[in-house]
């Protein structure tokens, strides 16, 4: 009995770890590298925060732009993918949309932190006049 659990529980590790994705499927930075990163930056700093969502920005458009390109070479060729050609598309599309998105997001933020670093400036100079 103990043998044919054992030998159930090694198949089940041996299967999951076999179906187990190897590679990212997007190219883009993880919620948790974000976050990550964006933990280094104090909080007060808010030109620091916005620097850091204009440069995610800035990554996220080149990575955009490979997107698009890797499309138009689909569409110039997409005779060499066979079937998989159509996944690979609509996968594209995804992936583009949700680069837009972010980048979008991210510029939000980045004007969002500028806005607040001024109106610090201009309470920090109206307090010196003062």
């Amino acid at each position: 009995m103990r043998k044919n659990i054992f030998c159930v529980a090694v198949l089940a590790i041996g299967f999951l770890s076999g179906c187990a994705q190897m590679s990212p499927i997007a190219s883009t930075l993880s919620n948790d590298e974000i976050v990550a990163n964006r933990l280094f930056i104090d909080p007060n700093n808010h030109d620091a925060m916005a620097k850091h969502y204009e440069d995610v920005a800035k990554e996220m458009k080149a990575k955009l732009q490979a997107k698009k390109e890797q499309l138009e070479e689909y569409e110039r060729h997409n005779y060499y993918y066979g079937r998989k050609g159509q996944s690979f598309r609509s996968h594209t599309w995804a992936n583009m949309r949700y680069l837009e998105k972010s980048i979008e997001e991210n510029l939000k933020e980045a004007a969002i932190h500028h806005k607040i670093a001024q109106d610090q400036q201009k309470r920090d100079l109206s307090l010196r006049t003062e």
